[in-house]
């Protein structure tokens, strides 16, 4: 090796260092975009005339699957037909209608 060129390590510095800086660049871009574009989709929800038919469909469909999943995992060990009578008995009261 002669004096006028330098070691290798001190040959890839200055492109490692370019190309970690590119990287770091490229993500921080992605991450700024999918930001913007997480925005942008939460100003149309807000913007929604039913959001707050939009909240009650979330909640029922998150609730569903909370039933769903806890049934798989077997903490719910309650009968099928019991959850039916439990759930019709439920919506006679929420109707108004007594019981028999």
């Amino acid at each position: 090796m002669s004096e006028d060129t330098p070691p290798a390590e001190d040959r890839t510095t200055p492109v490692t260092l370019e190309l970690l800086t590119l990287l770091a660049a490229g993500v921080a871009d992605l991450a700024l975009d999918q930001l913007r574009q997480s925005a942008d989709r939460a100003q149309e929800v807000l913007r929604r005339s039913d959001l707050r038919e939009l909240l009650t469909d979330g909640v029922v469909e998150l609730r569903k699957r909370g039933e769903l999943a806890t049934r798989r995992t077997g903490a719910g060990a309650d009968n099928h037909l019991e959850t039916m009578a439990r759930r019709a008995a439920e919506r006679v009261a929420a109707e108004g209608h007594p019981r028999a």
